[in-house]
């Protein structure tokens, strides 16, 4: 029976990346997001490729719509041998801009809420030897003033996977969180233009491809032993001279790096 790589947020930006990669592989790939003509432009790009896709309009912090595309998967597919939970959103604001709990529970719901509950609705389709790639960010392991809704759910997913992981093991399912940094996509360029003007005084952000980051991804998501992936040379760097510095020196590093309000 062919594979089937089963990716959220898989219609566009490093989900689609992915998705074509696997594609190429010879996975089916089922691709779960909320706009339906985003799917269907995803799929055509796919269909000109020659790889098999189906598409699935779904908001991934509705249980019930959720468990409808569980039932359609488990007909058509029985299984799933690659489960990418790549869906998310970005607020650029300060926490005292935030108006309500709602506003607040917005980016949180999405990011991390939807990221668990996918992993739990899917869980039952994964078998021995299935691969499950949570999607972090660089902002997962740091804090950045601007982003406390996004960088608490990006840390929130990297612990979360770290958990999964050791639920999973002994299935002979491996687990990799991957936390890259700036890349070239459609939520990237929407982010900075929504971002507040202090915000945009730093020095313009090196970006990424999203090709070039999937490239790296999937080639680092082999065997067990590796469980985090820092694909983006700059958040490696920063990884490696937080453990390599005193705290207090971390710090002021990233204090110069970030901008501030």
């Amino acid at each position: 029976m062919k594979k089937t790589a089963v990716i959220t947020g898989g219609s566009s930006g490093l989900g689609f990346a992915l998705a074509e990669l696997l594609g190429k592989e010879g996975y089916s790939i089922i691709i779960i997001a909320r706009n339906q003509d985003k799917i269907n432009k995803a799929l055509s790009s796919l269909s000109d490729l020659n790889i098999t896709a189906k598409g699935f309009s779904c908001d991934i912090t509705d249980e019930n719509g959720l468990k409808k595309v569980f039932d359609q998967i488990k007909n058509e597919y029985e299984k799933i041998d690659y489960l990418i939970l790549n869906a998310g959103v970005v607020s650029t604001k300060l926490l005292s801009d935030y108006q309500n709990a709602t506003e607040m529970k917005q980016d949180l719901e999405i990011d991390l809420w939807g990221t668990i509950l996918s992993a739990h609705t899917f869980l039952p389709l994964l078998v021995n030897g299935t691969k499950v790639l949570l999607i972090s960010s660089g902002f997962g392991l740091m804090g950045a003033a601007g982003y406390s809704m996004y960088c608490a759910a990006k840390a929130g997913i990297v612990n979360f996977g770290e958990c999964l992981r050791r639920e999973l093991l002994s299935k002979n399912i491996n687990v990799y969180v991957a936390c890259p940094g700036d890349m070239d996509t459609p939520q990237f360029h929407e982010e900075i233009k929504n971002a507040p003007q202090w915000m945009k005084k730093e020095t313009p952000r090196k970006l990424m491809k999203t090709s070039e980051v999937a490239i790296k991804i999937l080639k680092m998501a082999k065997g067990s032993k590796k469980y985090l992936i820092i694909p983006s040379g700059d958040v490696n760097l920063l990884v490696i001279l937080s453990k390599i510095l005193p705290r207090k020196f971390r710090d002021s590093l990233l204090d110069g790096m970030f901008p501030r309000p």
